[in-house]
């Protein structure tokens, strides 16, 4: 007697419907990062030099003049990358064969910007 052969059912892949959270995120962030503030700027390298820089593509560069304790209103992307220009503070210490071995110890600023509230 022939064997009688079922027909498959071909299950259809479906993907759950989950709204995309990182791409949400991914927009406030960006959001926040456009948001301009007050913020009073301090130059702890050289408090008495103006600080100049460019920041932005190379085609369309935006330019900055930025004195000690003088208040600004910039964008906090531009705060966070003025904050997060630092130098290494290295030590050394032995190893335990006679030898110093170099040893990051932390990071000093360079600029602080402090966000000014309504006076």
């Amino acid at each position: 007697m022939p064997e009688l052969k079922m027909p498959t059912l071909q299950q259809e892949q479906h993907e759950p419907i989950v709204p995309n959270v990182q791409n949400d995120e991914k927009e406030k962030k960006s959001q926040w990062l456009k948001e301009e503030i007050l913020v009073e700027f301090y130059n702890l390298e050289e408090p008495g030099v103006p600080l100049r820089f460019s920041y932005g593509s190379s085609k369309k560069p935006e330019n900055f003049t930025l004195l000690h304790g003088g208040k600004y209103t910039l964008r906090r992307e531009i705060v966070n990358h003025l904050e997060s220009r630092q130098i290494p503070l290295w030590g050394y210490k032995p190893d335990g064969s006679g030898k110093m071995v170099k040893d990051l110890k932390g990071y000093k600023s360079r600029f602080q910007c402090r966000q000014v509230f309504n006076q």
